[in-house]
This record gives C-alpha cells, structure tokens and sequence, in this order.
C-alpha cells in the first residue's frame, strides 16, 4: 500500500506533558500517546523546557528549521543545528534550550523490542536510488522544490513537508528520488524484528 500524505492528512496535537502542539504525520496505531509502536511527526518548539518521556522507546530528532537546539539527556549534551540528529532513550530525562529563538523539529519515535529502524537525511545529490526490504518505508520532502518520487512504475510528486509511505511485505522495493536541486529529504525504513 502506497498513501501520498499532505497537511490534510496530519494531526495536530498537545504534547504529552502540554507545554506545546505536535503534527503528527504517521503512527503504527491507536490515539494514545503510550498506545503506538512508531510515531513520526513535527514540532515546533517556541520555549526551552522538558521533553516528555516515552518509556520502552527509542528517539531520534533533526532540526528542520531555526537556529538550533542544545539538548540535554541525562548527563550528556548535544548542540543540534539545521539537519543535525540525535538518538536517545524515551526513558531518558530530556530538557533543550533554544539556541536563538523558535525552532521546528523532526521525530521519530518506536518500540525498538518490535522494530528496527534505519533513518538518514538524503541532501547530497538531485537523483538518489534506493532499493530496500523494509516493512514500511517512509520519505519526507522538507525542501522548497518538490521532490519526485518513482515506484513500482508509479510517479508521486511531493511538495515541501509532504510524505510518501509504503507499506509492503518483505520484498525489494526500487525507489528513485528526483529533484531539481539537492534534495533535502528524510528516508525512514522500519523492519519488523
């Protein structure tokens, strides 16, 4: 199953802890906040503050826009810049400060006991082939200029902040991304362990 998701498509909702809004792009299931097995969404951050846990889950967050982030998870900590990522534990206690005003992030979140994830930023190159096995493949276009996406002979056209997700069973899939300048899309492929 092939779906070309849109902002009609996303659900806006409160954070766990209510200090701010999430658009949610894509889940596993349910509509609890501890009832999903992946969860991929937005969020814009307009304060410094605590994050909310998710306990049993692994996280990973870019920054798509702003001027950065300095994360602080447990004792360690992170600058994060436009496009930069960190992993960490749902069960970590996790605050950030802003770095120089608002800032829009990127999240995955899962259950790495059902799950394994692979997660990359493509912003090298105009053409990107990709063949890959996963359950469920995810692209998100955060460029300006749309991206062109190619598979199974079929051509979606996704526009700034849409999405293409591909659910299939284990077979190889051969996806080729076009766009007219360097492409700044994320790719998610998430296996069943």
């Amino acid at each position: 199953m092939i779906q070309h998701l849109g902002a009609a498509d996303y659900q806006q909702m409160l954070w766990k802890n209510g200090a701010g809004y999430t658009i949610e792009l894509a889940r596993s299931d349910g509509d609890s906040l501890d009832a999903f097995d992946w969860r991929i969404s937005m969020a814009d951050v307009k304060t410094s503050g605590d994050f909310s846990k998710f306990n049993g889950m692994q996280r990973i967050l870019t920054v798509l826009e702003g001027a950065g982030i300095i994360l602080n998870i447990d004792d360690d900590t992170e600058h994060l810049k436009t496009l930069q990522s960190a992993q960490f534990s749902g069960d970590s206690t996790t605050s950030c400060e802003l770095s120089n005003g608002p800032i829009r992030d990127f999240n995955l979140i899962y259950n790495p006991e059902k799950w394994n994830s692979r997660y990359q930023w493509l912003c090298e190159t105009t053409i990107t082939e990709i063949f890959s096995t996963a359950d469920l493949i995810f692209i998100f276009n955060h460029s300006q200029e749309p991206l062109e996406i190619e598979v199974e002979q079929q051509i979606f056209c996704l526009a700034q902040h849409e999405s293409l997700q591909i659910q299939q069973p284990k077979s190889l899939k051969k996806l080729v991304l076009k766009s007219q300048r360097l492409q700044q899309a994320c790719l998610i492929e998430l296996t069943k362990n």
